[in-house]
C-alpha cells in the first residue's frame, strides 16, 4: 500500500473520471437514461475502483484508466460501424465507462484469484486465450449476428431526422419483403471486426501467455461478470441496442475477456517501465 499523499491522489483520479463519464453522459443527452439503478451500479463499481486503487500502484491504475478508454473507445468505434450494437448519440461517455471498469475488473480478478489459489497452475495460459477466441466465434456464429437483415436510422449525431424522435436502431426479427429496399441490406463479414479481435487475441498470447495459470483465469472470469452485469444493465436503460434481447454471448463470453486481457497487459507493462525507471 502507498501513502496516504498517493492513496488520495489514486482517490481523486477515480472521482475525477467519474465526473467525467457523468458530464459526458449529460452532454450527449443520455441524463434521462440514469435511472436509479443506473446510479446505484454507477456508485457501487466506483466503490469498488476505490478499493482497489488501495491495493495497485499509482502507475498501474493509471494504466488501467488509460488503456482502458483507448481500448474502450475503439471497440464501441468498431461495433457501431459493424452494425453490432448502436447508440441513439455519441459515445464518448462508454469509452470513460471502459477505464472505470477495468479497474474494478482488477479488483475482482483480485478477490477471485485469492479463492482459487489452491489450484495448481498448469501452462495453459495460450490454449486458454485460443479458447476465448473460439468462444467468441461459436457464439457469434449461433446467434447469427451476420445474418441479420438490419434496419438503421440515422443517427442523432449525424443527422437529426425531420420529427426529432429517434426509433430503436435495430429490430428482432426481419422486415418484410415488401418493405422498402432503403432500409434493408444484408450485413456481410464484416473485416475490421476480424482484424480487430484477432489482433486482441495476439496481443493477450503475447503479454499474458507466462501468467500463472490461476490469475489468468481469475482476469477472465472477471471480465465475464462485469461485461454481463454491465452490458444487460446499459440495454435495459436503453442506452445503447443490440439485435437480441439480453447481450450477445459473443461480446461477453469473447469480447470482454480479451479486451480486459490487453488492458491489464498494457498497464501491467507501464507499471514495469515505470518500476525499471
Amino acid at each position: 500500500m502507498e501513502k496516504n499523499g498517493k492513496n488520495l491522489f489514486k482517490i481523486l483520479l477515480l472521482l475525477g473520471l467519474s465526473a467525467l463519464l457523468l458530464v459526458s453522459a449529460v452532454l450527449e443527452e443520455y441524463a434521462s437514461n440514469l435511472t436509479g439503478y443506473i446510479i446505484a451500479f454507477f456508485a457501487a463499481v466506483l466503490a469498488v475502483c476505490i478499493v482497489t486503487a488501495f491495493t495497485i500502484c499509482t502507475v498501474h491504475l493509471i494504466g488501467l484508466i488509460l488503456f482502458g478508454f483507448v481500448i474502450g473507445f475503439l471497440t464501441q468505434a468498431l461495433g457501431v460501424t459493424s452494425d453490432l450494437w448502436c447508440y441513439d448519440h455519441t459515445f464518448i461517455f462508454a469509452a470513460f465507462s471502459w477505464s472505470l471498469a477495468a479497474v474494478t475488473m482488477e479488483g475482482i480478478s483480485r478477490i477471485i484469484r485469492y479463492k482459487l489459489k489452491s489450484l495448481r497452475d498448469p501452462p495453459l495460459n495460450v490454449l486458454m486465450i485460443l479458447a476465448l477466441f473460439g468462444i467468441l466465434l461459436v457464439t457469434l456464429a449461433s446467434q447469427n449476428q451476420w445474418e441479420y437483415v438490419k434496419y438503421r436510422p440515422t443517427p442523432i449525431w449525424t443527422e437529426r431526422q425531420e420529427s426529432g424522435n429517434q426509433r430503436p436502431c435495430f429490430i428482432n426479427q426481419n422486415l418484410p419483403e415488401a418493405g422498402s429496399e432503403r432500409l434493408k441490406s444484408e450485413l456481410e463479414h464484416n473485416e475490421p471486426f476480424w482484424i480487430y479481435y484477432i489482433s486482441l487475441a495476439g496481443f493477450a498470447i503475447l503479454m499474458q501467455a507466462r501468467l500463472p495459470f490461476t490469475e489468468l483465469l481469475s482476469l477472465i472470469l472477471a471480465a465475464w461478470i462485469m461485461g454481463g452485469i454491465s452490458e444487460w444493465i446499459g440495454a435495459t436503460a436503453q442506452l445503447w441496442y443490440f439485435r437480441t434481447v439480453a447481450p450477445p454471448l459473443f461480446l461477453v463470453l469473447g469480447c470482454w475477456p480479451l479486451e480486459f486481457l490487453v488492458i491489464r497487459g498494457l498497464a501491467t507493462r507501464m507499471k514495469g517501465s515505470a518500476m525499471i525507471q
